[in-house]
């Protein structure tokens, strides 16, 4: 995640984006589905644009509040995590999100599970 940083002493320079990852980002272009976790069913369909250890960025139609909890599902993978920004991005918006679970390869879990 980028936070804007801005020295005191030299206000009237530009901010400087400074980068908080502590892992590796792998640019994807994958469709997936969000769900927003906790209210009326609100399902987007959108761009996941990269992924790391512990996020990834989507680019959706409408805005997400920092905060919201969702659901992701791309491929045949599911994470579930929580909005740390939300930008702009032309007519829609450019999501972080910080990645609390992911269950990957689940057609492959659910044959190994039938046998239970």
């Amino acid at each position: 995640m980028a936070i804007p940083f801005r020295n005191a002493e030299h206000s009237s320079m530009p901010a400087i984006a400074v980068d908080l990852r502590q892992t590796e980002r792998h640019d994807l272009s994958h469709a997936a589905i969000v769900t927003v976790l906790g209210t009326v069913v609100q399902v987007l369909h959108g761009q996941i644009r990269n992924i790391s250890e512990g996020g990834t960025q989507i680019r959706l139609s409408e805005p997400l509040a920092p905060f919201t909890l969702v659901r992701v599902e791309y491929d045949d993978n599911l994470l579930l995590g929580e909005v740390v920004y939300c930008q702009p991005e032309g007519a829609g918006s450019l999501i972080g999100l910080r990645i609390e679970h992911g269950l990957f390869g689940l057609t492959q879990l659910a044959r190994s599970m039938q046998g239970f």
